[in-house]
């Protein structure tokens, strides 16, 4: 018996929200937190638990620093990251597209 395509994706990435803030990261160099936050109609604490389960993953990467006093939070995919990504985009159309 083969593997199924499904057994190969990652619970990780498979969370609506995690899925949604790689896919909003896949378009764009970097972000700050808060245009992510707004584009993904998320509160601050969602947010910054999702980024951290997705950073302990090594998916992503953040950047904190201030400019002009004030804190800047800015958020990117890392390499392997992106790449884990896409095979997991790879993967996800296997089973979308399997017919019984």
């Amino acid at each position: 018996m083969t593997e199924q395509p499904r057994t190969r994706l990652t619970n990780v990435i498979h969370s609506p929200t995690r899925l949604a803030i790689l896919g909003a990261l896949r378009s764009v160099d970097r972000t700050d937190f808060g245009d992510l936050r707004d584009s993904l109609e998320l509160a601050d604490s969602d947010l910054s638990r999702q980024l951290r389960i997705l950073e302990e993953e090594r998916l992503i990467e953040i950047a904190k620093f201030r400019v002009k006093r004030k804190p800047v939070t800015r958020v990117r995919l890392s390499e392997s990251g992106r790449r884990r990504f896409e095979d997991y985009l790879a993967e996800l159309r296997k089973v979308v597209n399997s017919s019984v």
